[in-house]
């Protein structure tokens, strides 16, 4: 049964995963486990583009791994559909590309779509269509009975693309995927993303490529050390923004400051400066930036 839009159709209550210890020094000194993701909550809605992003390392593909059920948590619940267990059925509903996908070398495109297509239960005139129309917009139809051993990198994350929308999933999870790619094939991606969303998808994506999350993400989940930061609303962050002003100051001695005030502040603070009687040399307002919230966020610096 389809869900509304803007209903949960995933839940994550709490979630842990640790991961043995590899380290046999550690592992001597008493430290058997070491933490993947701790005490992770958050809800992704019918709909909305929800972003997972962190640095390398910082628990996005454990989450999404234990959403897909790909591995058990140590705490906590996950939901899907509204559902804990899902049935084979509930799969025909989602589409996953993994970070790094695996393919056959020796197979034809159009036989791996096949097979994808088989999987989903799809009969074969509406397989043969709809590779069509997946390959089509991914701009490799042209390619379809050629060998995957002949395709380049961003060739095979295309390939993966595909596979993941083939059946038209309600939920699409897609980690990294943006990996090997040029900024034309990014950009088609972020296309086929947006289209996917005004269509209803769900779509739960990774990545470390703040500039895609901050062009196509709803909300955005920053996780850091295997922990959850926040969740932010890009529409409320946009509408947040902050003004730059360059203040004379009144006493004339030619001294200048600089000053950020948010938008809800600023009318006050352009009445307390007539006041004073300091004149403002510039005003300019500064547009959101992922980028230094992020940093800002993890108590990190641009350098690092």
């Amino acid at each position: 049964m389809e869900m509304e839009k803007g209903t949960s159709v995933i839940k994550v209550d709490n979630l842990t995963v640790r991961y043995k210890e590899k380290d046999i020094w550690k592992g001597i000194k008493g430290g058997r486990y070491k933490r993947g993701i701790e005490d992770i909550s958050f809800e992704v809605k019918k709909g909305e583009v929800f972003s997972i992003i962190g640095l390398n390392g910082a628990g996005k593909t454990s989450t999404m791994k234990c959403i897909l059920g790909l591995i058990d948590p140590d705490e906590g619940r996950v939901s899907v559909f509204g559902k804990e267990k899902l049935k084979s059925t509930d799969f025909e509903r989602i589409g996953y590309l993994p970070e790094i996908s695996y393919y056959p070398k020796s197979m034809r495109l159009k036989d791996l779509m096949m097979y994808y297509c088989e999987l989903y239960n799809m009969p074969k005139e509406k397989a043969k269509i709809r590779t069509e129309e997946v390959l089509t917009e991914l701009g490799i139809y042209g390619r379809i009975n050629d060998r995957l051993e002949g395709f380049s990198k961003g060739m095979l994350q295309k390939v993966g693309l595909a596979q993941a929308v083939i059946n038209d999933p309600e939920i699409l999870f897609l980690d990294e995927p943006m990996s090997g790619l040029d900024p034309l094939a990014r950009q088609g991606v972020v296309d086929l993303i947006k289209g996917m969303r005004d269509r209803g998808t769900t779509v739960f994506f990774n990545t470390h490529i703040l500039a895609d999350v901050a062009d196509i993400g709803d909300r955005i989940a920053i996780i850091h050390e295997g922990k959850l930061v926040e969740v932010i609303c890009m529409e409320d962050m946009r509408r947040e923004h902050t003004y730059k002003m360059d203040i004379e100051v009144c006493e004339g001695d030619g001294r200048c400051r600089t000053e950020i005030v948010k938008r809800e502040g600023l009318n006050d603070k352009l009445e307390e400066l007539i006041k004073k009687g300091d004149r403002i040399l510039h005003l300019e307002r500064e547009e959101f930036s992922l980028k230094e919230y992020f940093i800002g966020s993890i108590g990190g610096t641009e350098n690092e």
